[in-house]
Order: C-alpha cells, then structure tokens, then sequence
C-alpha cells in the first residue's frame, strides 16, 4: 500500500485505536509495584502513544504527501545520486520524443475528453548534458488536440514542487490541472502546457536547483535538458516568451533563480512560499564546493545588489508571516530594471497547501499574462 492510500491511513488509525484500547483494558489489569508489572505497563503506554503518533503523521503525510511511496520515505527513489556528464549507452535522452503514458489521474481531474478537458500525461524527462532524470507529469490543454492549433506552438509552464516534494500534492491538493481545465476551457487563460515536476533530482539530497562543483549539475538540467527534451517531445513554443516556471517553497526559489540566472530561457518565474538565499543544511549537503563566490553567485539576494539585472519578471507571492517575506522585502529593494518583481502578500497563511490553493489562481493569471504562444 502507498503511504498516501486511504487504506494504509484506515489501517494505521485503527491499529491506534486497538492500541488505545487494549492499553485502557490491560492497564487496571496489571497490578503489583514489582519490577516487572512496572515494566509491563510502561510498555503498554508506550506502545499506545507509538501507535497514535504513527497514526497523526500518516494522516499528516497524507493530506500534504510530504513522501508519497515507502522509497520515497527512505531515498531510494530511481536516478543517480551524483552525475558529471552523460554518454552515450549510459541511459541519457537520445534527443528522440520522451516515453510518455496517460496519467491514471486523468480521470480524477475530470479529464474525460482531450478534445474538451485536456489530458494529462506522465514522463520521464532524462538530461542529455546532466545524466539527471525526473518524473513529470504533463498537462495538455484541449486545444493541442483540436484541429484548428494543429500547427501551434504552445507556451509552457514548469512547475516545481519543493523539497522533497511531489508533484501529485500540485494536482491532487492544490487542484492546479483542474484550474487550467476549467479556465482553458472558458478562455480566461490561453492555451498553456503545464509541466509538473520535483526538484529533487538526486535523491535524497536537496541541491537546490545548483550546478554543485564535482557534483549533480541541477540548474543546467531544469535550464537546458528540460526544455530540449520536452520540446523535442511536444508543440512547444521554441523562444523564452514562451516559457515560464512557477515553484513553492524550495521550489519557489528554485523558479526565481532559474529565471534570473536563465533569462533566456525563462521570461518569467513566480515563487509560492519560496526564500531567496542560497541555503547550507543536513538536506544539501556542501553545494558550493567551499567557494564564497559560488554560494554568492546562488544567493539571489546577493545577485540583485550586486549583478547586472537581467531581463526578466518575478512574482513574489507569500503570506507576511512567512519567514520568507522579509527577505522578499530586501530583494524589492535592490531590484531594479530591465528585472520586473510583482509581489502577492496576504495578511495571514501558512507555509501549507491551504496557502498555496489559495495563492495559485492569481499565480496562474500572473503567468499566463508574460506567456507568448509561439
């Protein structure tokens, strides 16, 4: 069973609720101020309060899918931990269309019709340059299969979730396919193919979206591979106008860097609860090979006061109690043009898919309006 399964979280909660009650039923039972009976009932207590912690994260698990598969929990998820470069016969993208399958979840996001709904389909993306790979899910608007936009070229959205992240909280929680749907469909929004994916592409480790020295060179995947593989794979619109990337939390800095660092590839990038120091922890590990230069060189903070602003637009969107809004706040100040910053800054929220659900839709209309259709 998935950790997410409504099965496995039914069954953890009721081997809780037998704990509970098999301690309540043992407890006056056991009698005697011995070693032993002492013993016995500290045993049934903590036995009770394992059972019923177990039961309070799965559900938490479940609700915000912080890990989605037992791999997942312990890192052994698929993808190489640290990769240089890529040969051929080793496993890269060939330069060929991706393999790609419709997503089981297609009929839970009410995608019964591609022609009305849209379709959403999953993938493999593997980087020719990196060695790296991701799984991504991909959402085609309806009218990629109408044949009036036979010959269009689409305009694209990636969009990161964070660390570690799943792509399927994006769809399942915060219901942005169905938005896309819904407003394609209605012409709110224009034609866009969403692409949804992690950040974590070596597994365990957090990299932060960083070409890491003598290690995983993540910004050069989402910057370069990522795009040539999909291009190579659908009618994508070729130029930057066209592409745009969206992330939350370390996926929200994730989207600020590369469209600060990668301009001309990304018109535009939006975070959602995001922070804009290049960070050091038990998750990343040693990033900047010790260099002041390179972790200034990924501190976004430090790249607005000091660097050339680059062509580009970003979306600040978080609530004023997050942690991150102050440092948003110094980035505006050390913005300046051709570098276009928009801010969306609730009074209250927290860091979870409550906020997010919330924030997405402006999100979503922020980005159309920077997207050009090729």
């Amino acid at each position: 069973m998935q950790l997410t399964s409504t099965a496995f979280v039914v069954l953890v909660c009721v081997l809780a609720a037998a704990a509970l009650a098999g301690t309540l039923w043992a407890l006056p039972r056991i009698t005697g101020r011995g070693l032993g009976p002492q013993a016995a009932r500290g045993g049934l207590l903590a036995g009770c309060q394992l059972f019923i912690t177990l039961a309070l994260v799965t559900g938490m698990n479940a609700y915000f899918v912080f890990y989605n598969s037992w791999s997942d929990l312990f890192g052994q998820l698929d993808g190489p931990v640290a990769v240089h470069g890529a040969r051929a016969g080793q496993g890269a993208w060939s330069g060929g269309p991706l393999p790609r399958t419709v997503s089981p979840l297609s009929v839970q996001q009410g995608l019964h019709d591609p022609a009305r709904d849209g379709r959403l389909e999953q993938t493999t993306i593997q980087g020719a340059r990196t060695g790296l790979q991701v799984q991504a899910f991909v959402y085609l608007p309806p009218q990629y299969f109408q044949s009036e936009f036979k010959d269009r070229r689409f305009p694209v959205a990636l969009v990161l979730a964070g660390y570690p992240g799943d792509p399927r909280g994006i769809i399942e929680r915060q219901s942005m396919v169905k938005l896309a749907s819904r407003d394609m469909r209605s012409g709110t929004i224009q034609p866009t193919v969403y692409v949804i994916t992690r950040t974590m592409v070596a597994p365990p480790r957090d990299t932060e979206c960083t070409d890491v020295p003598s290690g995983p060179q993540s910004l050069t995947f989402f910057a370069q591979d990522v795009p040539a593989a999909l291009s190579a794979t659908y009618r994508l619109t070729p130029g930057e106008q066209g592409w745009g990337v969206i992330g939350q939390s370390t996926g929200g800095y994730c989207a600020v860097k590369l469209a600060m660092m990668h301009s001309d590839r990304f018109v535009a990038g939006a975070s959602l609860g995001g922070y804009l120091h290049a960070i050091k922890d038990p998750t990343t590990g040693e990033l900047y090979g010790g260099s002041a230069k390179v972790r200034n060189d990924n501190d976004l903070i430090w790249r607005a006061g000091h660097l050339p602003s680059p062509p580009t637009s970003v979306l600040l969107a978080s609530s004023k109690v997050e942690k991150g809004y102050r440092q948003a706040q110094q980035f505006i100040r050390l913005a300046k043009p051709p570098l276009r910053v928009d801010t969306l800054f609730p009074a209250d929220g927290g860091h979870n898919f409550g906020t997010f659900t919330r924030l997405t839709p402006e999100i979503m209309q922020w980005m159309n309006g920077r997207l050009k259709a090729g």
